[in-house]
């Protein structure tokens, strides 16, 4: 997200076009964002199927795969929060006062020592808010694995919420729903602490 926003800050003619593509996940529902990867990953007839054949590769169930239906979710996921996390960032990135950027050229800074020296401390606030956000946006990951995987295959996409969905819609455990329920908010509000306590 830091990097596309930073490439959406560039003053370059048609800028415009390109920050709208780059927040453009932050309209789309995580239904349709799941019905594409669904899509894309499709074992026969998937972009990364065609990809991998040309590359005479062989062919990857991944939402199939114990060891790959994860990472697969988890990259479904991250494309859903990428656009938020490009807004805010390019928001925080445009509030950096233009004369610190002038100062950092004057005293001969490289490209790398004014990102490191004038940029990341400038956007530390940002930073934090997106990294609690996204942090709490992931554990509230439901619709992607329910459309893409229902838990599966053995349980390996079965995160904490989804367990608590079957355990209380369809195994009727509302007591063990409830429990892993309260288990979450604990979870979620001690990394929340944390992250507010060192990164801040």
């Amino acid at each position: 997200g830091l990097g596309l926003a930073m490439l959406a800050n560039q003053k370059l003619p048609g800028i415009s076009i390109f920050r709208t593509i780059f927040a453009s996940t932050v309209a789309t529902s995580v239904a349709v964002a799941s019905m594409m990867w669904l899509t894309l990953l499709n074992p026969t007839t998937g972009l990364v199927t065609w990809i991998l054949d040309q590359a005479g590769q062989p062919r990857l169930n991944l939402l199939n795969d114990p060891d790959w239906a994860l990472p697969a979710v988890s990259l479904t996921t991250i494309w859903l929060n990428l656009g938020l996390a490009t807004i805010v960032f390019l928001a925080g990135l445009q509030s950096i006062p233009e004369r610190l950027y002038e100062s950092a050229r004057i005293d001969g800074a490289s490209r790398l020592g004014t990102f490191l020296h004038v940029t990341l401390p400038m956007l530390s606030p940002t930073l934090l808010f997106v990294t609690v956000i996204g942090m709490i946006l992931a554990f509230e990951s439901f619709g992607q694995i329910h459309i893409l995987t229902r838990g599966g295959p053995l349980d390996a996409t079965n995160v904490i919420v989804y367990s608590i969905y079957t355990e209380a819609f369809q195994s009727f455990n509302y007591g063990v729903a409830a429990v892993q329920a309260v288990g979450l908010f604990v979870l979620v509000l001690g990394l929340t602490g944390l992250q507010l306590r060192f990164l801040e």
